[in-house]
């Protein structure tokens, strides 16, 4: 009883015994660290807390990397915050001076430069380790007046906004815009490539406030990384913007993000990998992809994989350069709702090889119109389900996408999340899904598309699926059509049942035609959804409109 008084009272003193500090540019590593003597670096702070102490950061630029070694409680987290109104950025990038002019008459300027920034493999310094991105895989940044200038990967390709790194004579070169001195203007360049990471465990981090810039890092390495023993971090208001590869990469169980932006980075907002019962709420991902990586390889706003229960709520992916939110191998039960998602090259949504999606009450407008794949860009659409299974998609709104709904088939397999080491992937593909009291309006190709290239729908033209069986008629697959208000664009058609470059595949002009020729049941219904005003982007259905009288479209649900 002693023991287990004991033990109650040091739970319940603990935050009591809770510490503040503080630490500043202007700061001091030997001072106390309090108000009055802040310290200096971030990273001092971090080694120096302990469950439920609190490191508060002044206004400014903290030009270093941060690795947490120890994390706080369930019921005393550690956190790192800015202070109340301040402005404070952790960048990977330092300022560089000095610059001396080169030999050429140009106006070509160097600087020392020891950095290398090695991936591993046989292609050292690039990922992937393709031709494609031999120049757009590489990791340096420089940064020239606040815009990063274009790298080139030979001297004798410098031109105006363009610099060279000679990683063999660790030279850095620079060409600037208008001929100008570096001496007399602002220049950085990444030096890290990591903004803050975490070791496996470290767990019950809260993180408010901060904005992460610029970082050397590579595709599928995010800057800012929590581990994958990791459980409870929150971060809260805080952006995550101009890495060269993704912002951040989430692992671990029950962590929130919260009112923060992933924006402008070269890769990805994020991307995960086992990342269970998290919550991404109220943020913003926003023009991803700026480098150009591929996008059918992987790149736009963020990809999560092998996770479960992963929620998205109440966000907006808008102008990414691929996808706006992708889901790809093994994922399970995971949710989009109330998000606004717009105006990205690829998809909007693409449940990729999972399972149990639920996306409801969405506004998805005008993705998939701008993306790489030529042609109907096969498959993409404001919400993509490919080769996934048991996913519900209802009550959303999707106008002007390339296609509407797409269900996109081939013979793929995943792994799963349980499996024991080395156990083979499953067979997996579209069925038991319900798509039910949606507005699909407007879209460029067609409302609904059955994309499905397998060899129900006949031989394909090239001869290349001779050795794969044939694959389920899809009226066998339990998919559920029911209720969703339909409008196609003048001349058409509502449907497409099969891939176009197989013989029997067909468009179809209401549900009607598509239960006759398919063999599955659609209550839908076609007839203008009558929006407030289309050209002004307010798809509010007005009181006389059908959607309003079959319960059809997105409901804001808060």
């Amino acid at each position: 009883m002693r023991v287990a008084a004991g033990l109650a009272l040091l739970a319940c003193t603990t935050p009591l015994l809770a510490a503040t500090r503080y630490v500043s540019p202007t700061g001091s590593d030997s001072a106390s660290g309090t108000a009055t003597a802040p310290w200096k670096t971030i990273q001092h702070g971090a080694d120096s807390l302990t469950p439920g102490d609190t490191l508060l950061l002044r206004a400014g630029i903290y030009r270093e990397k941060v690795e947490l070694r120890r994390g706080g409680a369930a019921n005393a987290p550690i956190t790192f915050s800015a202070v109340p109104g301040a402005r404070v950025v952790i960048s990977g990038a330092n300022r560089l001076r000095d610059w001396k002019k080169s030999v050429e008459a140009d106006p070509i300027y160097e600087h020392d430069w020891p950095y290398r920034f090695p991936i591993g493999g046989p292609n050292d310094l690039t990922h992937p380790g393709d031709l494609e991105h031999r120049l757009t895989g590489r990791a340096e940044q420089v940064i020239h007046g606040g815009r990063l200038m274009r790298q080139v990967l030979a001297r004798g390709q410098l031109a105006p906004g363009t610099f060279y790194a000679d990683l063999d004579g660790k030279k850095l070169f620079v060409w600037l815009r208008g001929s100008d001195d570096p001496n007399n203007t602002e220049m950085e360049a990444s030096v890290h490539s990591t903004w803050l990471t975490a070791s496996p465990s470290v767990s019950f981090v809260t993180i408010r406030g901060i904005t992460f810039r610029h970082a050397a890092n590579h595709a599928q390495r995010g800057a800012f990384a929590i581990g994958a023993g990791a459980t409870g971090w929150r971060v809260e208001d805080c952006v995550f913007e101009r890495a060269n590869g993704p912002g951040a990469s989430l692992t671990g169980r029950r962590h929130l993000f919260l009112r923060c932006q992933f924006r402008d980075n070269g890769q990805l907002g994020f991307g995960t990998s086992r990342c269970d019962d998290t919550r991404i709420v109220a943020c913003g991902i926003y023009r991803n992809n700026a480098k150009g990586y591929s996008t059918g390889w992987e790149a736009g706003g963020l990809k999560v994989t092998m996770s479960r229960r992963f929620v998205f709520d109440r966000c907006r992916a808008v102008d990414n350069r691929g996808v706006g939110i992708w889901f790809d191998i093994g994922n399970e039960q995971c949710e989009v709702k109330d998000c606004y998602i717009a105006d990205n090259d690829e998809a909007g949504i693409f449940y990729e090889i999972s399972y149990g999606l639920h996306a409801h009450d969405n506004l998805i407008v005008n993705n998939a119109n701008n993306g790489e794949s030529p042609g109907g860009a096969w498959g993409s659409a404001g919400i993509t389900l490919s080769s996934s299974e048991d996913c519900v998609i209802e009550r959303n709104t999707l106008v002007s996408n390339r296609c509407g709904i797409a269900l996109r088939e081939q013979e793929r397999t995943t792994p799963r999340i349980d499996a024991r080491h080395g156990a083979p992937e499953v067979r997996i593909y579209n069925r038991n899904h319900v798509i039910r009291d949606n507005i699909i309006a407007y879209s460029q190709d067609h409302n609904i598309g059955f994309w499905m290239d397998t060899r129900f729908f006949g031989p394909h033209p090239g001869g290349g699926d001779r050795n794969t069986p044939p694959s389920e008629d899809p009226k066998t697959l339990h998919i559920q059509l029911a209720n969703n208000l339909l409008w196609p664009l003048a001349g058409r058609p509502n449907y497409l049942y099969g891939v176009p470059w197989r013989p029997k595949s067909r468009e179809l002009a209401d549900p009607a035609d598509f239960t006759a020729w398919s063999g599955i049941s659609d209550t839908s219904r076609t007839a203008d959804p009558r929006f407030a005003d289309v050209l002004a982007s307010d798809f509010r259905p007005l009181p006389d409109s059908p959607a309003v009288r079959m319960g059809a479209g997105r409901r804001i649900t808060r």
